[in-house]
């Protein structure tokens, strides 16, 4: 037998020589020896080669003490000392593991008791190390962690609840189920109080109250986002409210149903107990009632007075071209000025089609859904169809003013001046909803009228039953002291009927019959008053169709004959005082 001595593995310290065991290791298959290699020595005397095999000691580490972990064979992951399967792939690493995995699966039998070394022997080390720490925990830990994370699941789905109660929805909903049970004060208390008359607990209490007393109390109700998405000339026609989002309410009462805009605001806090206000006003509403100077109440708040609108009697100027340079520059000014009425009017024209639209669609969305009736179908439907009349009357008013501002239909008349200026007011604040409106003026019969805001609203007051029957004393005496003055071609008696412009005319009537010799016999057969109206307190318009029948006169010589002439007059008629009236203009329609 040859000796061969290797190297020593480098980084593996030597054993002690007492510590050296030279004892033959277990018995194991012979593996064929390879056959000798004859290698040459350095010198000439052959020795004899001997092959030492030195036992591998096992890698010593830092800590005497600590196991080696060895390397699974089949997947090669480094896998915890004494293991007997791998714990990545399961293969067997001892000879019992192997001894394990090559027996048949047996049926397992129920027993009652297993020896604590049997059930040791089959478990993993690292798993018996990790149910040695959990038995080493005190039995406080063990009920206290679970219950712990309970707890924190608890809070987590009570923090995620009470944020979806102080959600901007659920602000909408809180401040509707207030008016539904009539608790206004408390839906006050969730309102954005934008301050003026509209703002204050005394007019929303008022304001429920008189929706109450008329429509009833709230039902039911849908809360959606609003979408802003329709433009004019590549602008949004109702652009995004600058704080808070927009929502569209639709609100079913007794015998209505209509959709009011809301915008919630933020009003403190913090998530998840986060406060809102909601804003019910955005836009302003436009109310239009003639006689010029009427007094208008909201809700049964004073609103303030019909007042001319300024814009578009400067845009009636447009008419009276300029004189000089100096008139010049102002007359562009005002063509600037009316100009930028116009595409006002337009885009008011945009917003009512838009709010048409919108409201037809939701109808349209709604219909079929779960709790949407046929009567609430035909209340929105009916809803719609008054937007849809609003709106023509919109589009023709404003085809109206484009017309008067070009110079038509305007005959210089006073008339002409008070019924072309468009009186109202423009109110602000006014929150969303349904509204009654009153209007009174002296020598008319006071008007109500219901509306949903913020769309224009148009009131026309007629005069009470003792002025007309003014107005139409005036008129007799009119026509009494006109038919006298040119059948007696005398002057004296008109003004107890007439003044201004229709005195002057009248006089000249007369004196030219006296200049020419002649005189006319007038009789009235037939009277029809199609109009009597208020345009101010003290100006009213009498509308008349009349039948006369006309002779005049040279001298005591009859010369012209008339009959059955045919006249469609408007009496312009002013009070002078002590509630005397008198014509002041008269114009042939």
């Amino acid at each position: 037998m040859s000796w061969r001595f290797r190297k020593k593995t480098r980084g593996v310290r030597k054993p002690e020589p007492e510590q050296m065991n030279l004892e033959a290791p277990e018995p194991v298959a012979p593996e064929p020896e390879p056959a000798p290699i004859e290698e040459e020595l350095p010198t000439e005397i052959a020795a004899p080669v001997v092959e030492m095999i030195e036992p591998q000691a096992p890698e010593v580490t830092s800590d005497p003490g600590r196991k080696v972990a060895q390397t699974c064979a089949a997947c090669g992951a480094e896998v915890e000392p004494d293991s007997k399967f791998c714990t990545q792939c399961a293969a067997p690493l001892s000879d019992e593991a192997r001894e394990i995995a090559a027996k048949p699966p047996q049926r397992a039998t129920p027993r009652k008791h297993v020896k604590r070394r049997e059930i040791e022997g089959s478990v993993e080390p690292w798993a018996r190390k990790a149910g040695e720490g959990v038995s080493r925990l005190p039995r406080g830990v063990k009920i206290g962690i679970p219950v712990v994370i309970l707890i924190i699941i608890a809070i987590v789905v009570a923090l995620f609840t009470l944020a979806a109660t102080h959600s901007q929805q659920a602000a909408i909903s809180r401040y509707l189920g207030d008016l539904k049970v009539g608790d206004f004060k408390e839906a006050y208390s969730l309102v954005s109080h934008p301050g003026g008359r509209y703002g204050t607990l005394e007019y929303f209490q008022k304001w429920q109250s008189t929706t109450t007393n008329n429509i009833g109390q709230l039902q039911s109700f849908n809360i959606q986002k609003r979408k802003v998405e329709n433009k004019f000339f590549g602008k949004l026609i109702a652009p995004p409210p600058t704080t808070g989002t927009p929502y569209v309410v639709t609100m079913k009462y007794r015998d209505t149903t209509f959709d009011v805009n809301m915008i919630v605001e933020e009003a403190g806090g913090a998530w998840p107990v986060q406060n809102w206000r909601l804003r019910l006003s955005a836009v302003t509403t436009r109310l239009l009632v003639e006689p010029l100077g009427s007094k208008v109440l909201i809700d049964g708040q004073f609103a303030g007075s019909a007042e001319p609108n300024q814009d578009l009697q400067d845009a009636l100027q447009l008419k009276h071209f300029p004189k000089d340079i100096d008139g010049a520059v102002d007359y562009a000014r005002k063509v600037v000025k009316t100009f930028q009425f116009l595409i006002g009017e337009f885009k008011r024209l945009a917003t009512s089609l838009e709010s048409v639209t919108e409201s037809a669609q939701r109808v349209v969305d709604r219909f079929g859904t779960s709790g949407f009736t046929w009567s609430d179908l035909l209340n929105s439907a009916d809803s719609t169809v008054e937007q849809s009349k609003d709106f023509g009357q919109d589009v023709a008013r404003t085809a109206i003013h484009v017309y008067w501002i070009f110079g038509g239909g305007d005959d210089g008349s006073i008339r002409a001046q008070l019924t072309r200026v468009q009186c109202g007011i423009d109110v602000n604040n006014l929150p969303e909803g349904w509204h009654q409106v009153t209007a009174e003026l002296p020598g008319a019969t006071p008007g109500k009228k219901e509306f949903i805001a913020p769309s224009d609203l148009v009131m026309t007051l007629d005069p009470t039953r003792s002025t007309q029957t003014a107005l139409k004393n005036t008129m007799a005496r009119y026509y009494t002291v006109v038919t006298n003055g040119e059948f007696s071609v005398s002057t004296v008696g008109l003004s107890t009927a007439l003044a201004g412009q229709a005195l002057t005319d009248e006089t000249n009537k007369v004196l030219g019959l006296m200049g020419k010799g002649q005189h006319v016999s007038s009789q009235l057969t037939d009277l029809k008053y199609d109009s009597i109206k208020l345009l101010n307190e003290s100006i009213a318009t009498v509308e008349t169709r009349e039948t006369w029948n006309y002779t005049t006169f040279q001298g005591s010589t009859p010369v012209a004959s008339v009959t059955g002439q045919k006249l469609h007059m408007v009496y312009t008629i002013e009070q002078q005082g002590g509630g005397l009236w008198k014509v002041v203009e008269c114009k042939q329609l």
